[in-house]
């Protein structure tokens, strides 16, 4: 029986996807760099701040990268975030089963904004954000440490994810993992190694999960 659902944010709970790609090509045209769908689809999931440097060579620290980025996404965020179809609902069917644990490589003042924008903090025991990490997904670390702080062992959790690397990370962390893709993602072949693929949030039920 499972004890724990461990649920991603970026692309899977909120549209914020379509916002990265979007502020990332605002940013970049500055520099006289084309950032492409192709270039966005290989960052899902992962720690920006890190990825970025391999990508755009320049002066500048990754960190420093992501702060002005991160100007230009925080005011797309203002007028555009929103909740995913299906997502209060499922939030609501796992926080009324399961141990909830919000995972993400985002860091803590982003989820707290996201936080106020969309009133879904209650669904969640418990915070595992980027800066409590020093290893990005692929790496298991951030589902093994949810597990920690939630009193679980691996076998006993479920990883909600929309990420390729987000699915390896679960699977790494020896738990089962339900992937349902985004629209820049979808076809990877890491989602094979997802327990079960689903085309919208609204597909996810208890007994599909208990079946696993």
């Amino acid at each position: 029986m499972y004890k724990a659902a461990l649920i991603d944010m970026d692309g899977f709970l909120i549209n914020s996807e379509e916002l990265y790609l979007e502020a990332n090509k605002i940013y970049f045209k500055q520099f006289n760099f084309e950032f492409t769908e192709a270039m966005h689809r290989q960052g899902i999931g992962q720690k920006f701040n890190k990825w970025i440097t391999t990508v755009f060579l320049t002066d500048k620290s990754g960190e420093e990268i992501l702060q002005e980025r991160n100007v230009v996404f925080f005011d797309l965020v203002a007028h555009k975030l929103a909740l995913l179809d299906g997502a209060q609902e499922l939030l609501t069917l796992l926080h009324g089963n399961f141990k909830t644990a919000l995972v993400t490589s985002t860091e803590r003042s982003y989820v707290d904004i996201v936080f106020e924008k969309t009133n879904i903090s209650e669904y969640f025991d418990i915070l595992v954000t980027g800066d409590m990490i020093t290893h990005g997904k692929p790496d298991p670390e951030c589902y093994n440490l949810a597990a920690q702080k939630l009193g679980v062992e691996p076998l006993e959790c479920v990883v909600f994810e929309d990420a390729s690397v987000g699915v390896l990370a679960g699977k790494n962390a020896n738990m089962k993992v339900i992937a349902v893709p985004n629209q820049y993602n979808k076809g990877d072949e890491a989602f094979l190694q997802a327990d079960l693929v689903l085309d919208n949030l609204r597909d996810i039920t208890l007994e599909k999960i208990n079946l696993l």
